[in-house]
């Protein structure tokens, strides 16, 4: 709304606002990940798991969560070399003039892999989350 006003108006632009909008975008895309992790609401693909009996398919399940548990450790692990990388570097945004360096907005990678780890790992090892008590509707 900001960037359409100031070019409609004044007729310039700001990047930042463009830069701006595409981090957020991508800091609310793990944040979402990580609360669909907590319910196992994630994408999945159910169709030959549906077939299986009961007790294969909480081994299914199992094996499921501890390969995703070994990619999100993995991309946790990454993520940190790629934070210390551009900070030392020193990364900044390249078309715009974003008063934080680009090392700052990548956080989201260790941080949002790194809580999807841990929520893995407490599902595996049987910690459930606690049910939210809501108000009943009037």
């Amino acid at each position: 709304m900001y960037e359409l006003t100031i070019r409609g108006l004044f007729g310039q632009s700001n990047l930042w606002t463009d830069e701006l909008s595409r981090v957020l975008l991508i800091v609310l895309t793990y944040v979402s990940a990580i609360g669909l992790t907590r319910d196992s609401a994630h994408v999945k693909v159910e169709l030959f798991v549906d077939f299986l009996r009961p007790n294969l398919r909480r081994l299914a399940g199992y094996l499921s969560d501890l390969l995703c548990l070994a990619f999100a450790a993995t991309a946790t692990w990454l993520g940190i070399r790629y934070v210390q990388e551009s900070a030392l570097f020193g990364i900044t945004f390249a078309h715009s003039d974003l008063p934080f360096p680009v090392w700052v907005a990548q956080l989201i990678i260790p941080v949002g892999f790194g809580a999807i780890t841990l929520r893995l790992l407490l599902r595996l090892l049987g910690v459930r989350p606690q049910q939210t008590i809501t108000s009943p509707e009037p």
